[in-house]
């Protein structure tokens, strides 16, 4: 953890110079905002990269999932952390996407991540009734599942004239609660994120209680890549109960017009190196090629598919799937 406290604290544009990789395999990492589990991920990821598979690297805070599905397709990035919903969405031009398929490949598939509901402490927030007539954030443009998720979660409890707002990402939302100007949100994270625990630490949040039987009823009308997930007291410093999440997975994507060869290398470099990746944070140390291989909802890029067929791990029921996903 104390590596992954240290690159919190790096800039938004973190730089890895491999000497002696060419300029040709310089790429930018994009991904979340600075401070969220994303950003640390990717730092950590790119320091991989450049250690193991020699190749520049730099990190960039492109915002939400979303965006960096997009920069992607527009090629101010060439690789990017993205929620698996968002990924999906923009492969097939689904949801914000509107009907404009990204061109978007997957290399490595990662650990779950969530969407948790947080409220304000000292807002008698007590139950989920108590939102009723509240403001609550459930809405961002970059994460479209938030709204999604928010829609589902009203219906589900039949709550009433709660005033739901949007936020630009998760660093405004620990600062309007500490504000005081809202009462709950609809925020992604993951365990022990440390946005999340200062909140706590600062008196500022405390996780809402709600049934679990209630994050099922959701998911029947959510997207088949969203599944129930539960954060326990162990998640994070000072939980003291079982609190139910909506999870999904995290991938770390590219484009068709990236280099086969620098996909290659970015994945021999991640799937070969997971123990190191977990002395960065213990979720990473999931990315590993077995986790990738059991089911996938987004074509990989020709890159990692080498990568699988060298290692003959690329079976003919892989083929068929990547087949599928790719419309032939």
């Amino acid at each position: 953890m104390d590596r992954m406290k240290f690159l919190a604290g790096t800039s938004v544009l973190v730089l890895a110079m491999a000497g002696s990789a060419s300029a040709q395999e310089a790429v930018r990492i994009g991904t979340s905002s600075v401070g969220s589990n994303f950003y640390n991920n990717a730092v950590a990821i790119s320091e991989v990269i450049q250690k193991r598979g020699k190749i520049n690297t730099s990190v960039q805070a492109v915002g939400g999932s979303s965006a960096n599905v997009r920069g992607l397709a527009r090629k101010r990035i060439e690789f990017a952390m993205a929620n698996a919903f968002a990924a999906f969405s923009g492969y097939n031009g689904t949801y914000n996407f509107k009907g404009k398929k990204m061109p978007v490949r997957l290399v490595v598939q990662g650990h779950t991540n969530e969407r948790a509901i947080l409220a304000r402490k000292g807002a008698n927030i007590k139950s989920v009734s108590d939102l009723s007539g509240r403001t609550v954030v459930g809405k961002r443009r970059a994460l479209p599942e938030i709204a999604l998720i928010a829609a589902q979660f009203e219906k589900v409890h039949g709550l009433k004239d709660v005033n739901w707002v949007a936020t630009t990402n998760t660093g405004e939302v620990f600062k309007a609660f500490a504000a005081g100007s809202i009462d709950a949100a609809v925020i992604p994270t993951g365990p022990r994120a440390g946005n999340v625990q200062k909140a706590l630490r600062d008196g500022h949040v405390e996780f809402l209680k709600w049934d679990p039987k209630k994050r099922d009823e959701m998911l029947k009308n959510l997207p088949d890549l969203m599944f129930a997930g539960t954060f326990g007291p162990s998640a994070f410093q000072g939980l003291d109960f079982d609190a139910p999440v909506i999870a999904m997975r995290t991938y770390f994507i590219s484009a068709p017009h990236v280099k086969a060869e620098v996909v290659y290398k970015v994945a021999k470099a991640m799937y070969e190196n997971s123990k190191l990746m977990a002395t960065y944070s213990r979720r990473l140390g999931e990315w590993t090629v077995e986790n990738a291989l059991k089911t996938f909802s987004l074509p990989y890029h020709d890159g990692a598919v080498r990568y699988f067929k060298e290692r003959k791990l690329w079976t003919d029921a892989h083929e068929a799937r990547q087949k599928k996903l790719l419309g032939g």
